[in-house]
């Protein structure tokens, strides 16, 4: 049973007042309207505790907003963060191997018009073949 339901039950025979002396009648009015008091005091803190599932109870446009489409919006942003991540990654090592060639051309004993002529290039070719 809802217990909403179950508290317009009690004050439905509360107020009917099932035979009770009046003093006794007046203690319970004086007690209920204390805890409606009470609870109207306590209900912006309640509001406040259930905002964390306001999207399970929106309906229509809203619920179709925060149930598809932020999610969807959030995969995409993902997918184009680690698709820039690996771009990054593979720049810094393109770069990072140009370096090393550079290095080790900068370290040989050959000079570096060798690297430059034509004929090099070809017999490197055929020495590699």
């Amino acid at each position: 049973m809802n217990e909403n339901l179950i508290g317009r039950k009690i004050k439905r025979e509360l107020d009917r007042g099932l035979g009770l002396p009046a003093d006794t009648l007046a203690r319970l009015s004086e007690a209920r309207t204390r805890a409606l008091a009470s609870q109207q005091a306590r209900e912006p803190l309640s509001a406040l505790a259930g905002a964390g599932r306001i999207g399970l109870r929106l309906r229509g446009p809203t619920q179709w907003l925060t149930q598809v489409i932020l999610p969807a919006a959030l995969l995409v942003a993902a997918a184009f963060g680690a698709q820039q991540w690996q771009e990054r990654q593979s720049r810094a090592q393109a770069t990072a191997e140009i370096v090393d060639l550079d290095a080790d051309l900068l370290k040989s004993d050959l000079p570096i018009d060798a690297y430059l002529d034509r004929d090099f290039q070809a017999w490197l070719k055929r020495a590699s073949d």
